[in-house]
């Protein structure tokens, strides 16, 4: 084989070599991003804990989240859990968990008493910061009469 053919034929495979590379690199750069477009971040829970029983609790926290407009898309008494959308807004989204002595709740920031109520939510696939979500929090505690 002559020097022509052997520098060539090495440069072809320079050549080969650099577009594998690059649509490999291409490739793992295109499978991150739809990793980290489909992976959103969590709703981060806030709890507060209140002077009432499970059942007075939920009981506010459901006619709380009716009268400001969300459906409830499930309730479940036993479990005391409520999941509801913002009938006004798509993508807007609330959970809220009603538990009662036991290990204290994620975002604990108020303790008075031994039952937990945590919310936590999403609007348009992000989670509520806390601003968003002591509202809510108050407007529960005044209906169960604990704020002067």
């Amino acid at each position: 084989m002559s020097h022509r053919e052997m520098t060539t034929r090495r440069d072809a495979n320079n050549g080969r070599f650099g577009v594998r590379r690059i649509v490999g690199l291409g490739l793992l750069f295109g499978s991150l991003l739809l990793t980290a477009c489909a992976v959103s971040p969590q709703a981060q829970p806030r709890s507060i804990a209140v002077q009432a029983t499970e059942q007075e609790t939920l009981k506010a926290t459901l006619s709380m989240l009716a009268e400001r407009g969300f459906v409830i898309r499930h309730g479940d008494g036993d479990l005391g859990q409520i999941d509801a959308v913002l009938a006004s807004r798509s993508g807007y989204e609330m959970h809220a968990k009603v538990t009662s002595g036991g290990e204290r709740p994620p975002g604990l920031v108020l303790q008075n008493g031994n039952t937990y109520l945590t919310l936590s939510g999403r609007r348009g696939g992000h989670p509520l910061e806390a601003v968003e979500l002591d509202p809510l929090f108050i407007d529960v505690q005044n209906r169960l009469g604990l704020l002067p």
